[in-house]
């Protein structure tokens, strides 16, 4: 191969990289491990398209899996799971909000009717589009039991980046739902993931459970029509 041949490949390479990164999805920056409370970040990869220009995210709102979540397995799963292999009943107070003004100037936590937080949004802020924006959160530490053979724990999480108001929105979110009904929106099918891994040197799995099992915890659609939508901004 020619040295000319060569800088073309590479070229097309770093294009190719650099595309990609254009097109990012939302998503959680980092995974955690059992037991442990982990800081975080929703990376906010690029803005919304609207008539062929790149427009800012003004506002997010981020929805944790908590109002009838769809609880899936996969891997090596037992013939029947008797118990809630989880140290939790719900991922509701798990996820708290950091506060943190780089990109929204105005923050807050959602809660449920029980003063639960299940997600958080942010309002009033203007991302470059040809920039990335981190938004800080934690988690608190989550347990597998030790007599089960669940080994990680995924959890979907449904974000709206919003960029005009009641307007052009990308929708990371599972699936279309009775509200969100546009299958040409950017996003739709591609929720964030929140990835929690059992440590397997202080919390083994019993012998008899082969390689394990993964949960993954999805929002319902009446979890994301119910939670996503922020006043002024996501109806």
């Amino acid at each position: 191969m020619s040295q000319y041949s060569a800088s073309v490949r590479a070229l097309v390479v770093v294009c190719a990289f650099a595309a990609q990164g254009a097109m990012a999805h939302t998503t959680i920056q980092a995974q955690a491990a059992e037991a442990t409370t982990t800081y975080n970040n929703v990376v906010i990869g690029h803005g919304c398209t609207v008539g062929g220009a790149s427009v800012p995210v003004i506002a997010q709102s981020v929805v944790f899996p908590t109002v009838n979540p769809v609880v899936t397995v996969s891997g090596n799963v037992p013939a029947s799971i008797s118990e809630n292999p989880l140290s939790i009943e719900s991922f509701a107070n798990i996820a708290q909000l950091i506060q943190n003004r780089n990109v929204f100037t105005k923050q807050a936590e959602k809660k449920n009717a029980t003063g639960q937080v299940i997600g958080f949004e942010g309002t009033e802020g203007s991302l470059d589009p040809s920039l990335h924006g981190l938004i800080p959160f934690r988690t608190a530490g989550v347990t597998f039991k030790p007599n089960s053979c669940a080994k990680q724990l995924l959890v979907k999480v449904a974000i709206a980046d919003i960029c005009v108001k009641n307007g052009a929105a990308n929708l990371w979110i599972p699936s279309l739902t009775p509200k969100y009904t546009n299958p040409n929106v950017d996003g739709i099918g591609s929720p964030a993931t929140l990835t929690i891994n059992r440590d397997l040197t202080k919390n083994p799995l019993p012998s008899s459970c082969g390689e394990g099992y993964t949960i993954t915890l999805t929002p319902s659609p009446a979890d994301v029509d119910a939670n996503l939508p922020i006043p002024g901004y996501l109806n």
